[in-house]
């Protein structure tokens, strides 16, 4: 049987105990494809790196300014309902 692995990344508020939740890594990416150039590597930057081909085996925690920020806090689709809290 084959190990599926996934990969946890987040952005930079975690660690001052921001509240935030978990997303798909492909929903992130996609988010950040709909940025400008500039606003999507700010983003970026603010979240620990990854490749985008991976982006079906990321799990990004994300606060919940940062979610606003990317407007993904609103697509209920992007939250893995079994990270939630």
């Amino acid at each position: 049987m084959k190990k599926q692995f996934m990969f946890e990344r987040e952005c930079v508020h975690r660690d001052r105990g921001a509240d935030g939740d978990v997303y798909n890594g492909m929903f992130f990416v996609q988010a950040l494809q709909r940025l400008q150039g500039s606003d999507a590597v700010k983003m970026a930057g603010k979240v620990t790196p990854f490749y985008w081909v991976d982006a079906p085996r990321v799990v990004v925690w994300l606060c919940r300014d940062c979610a606003a920020e990317l407007h993904i806090s609103d697509a209920p689709r992007a939250v893995l309902q079994g990270a939630r809290r």
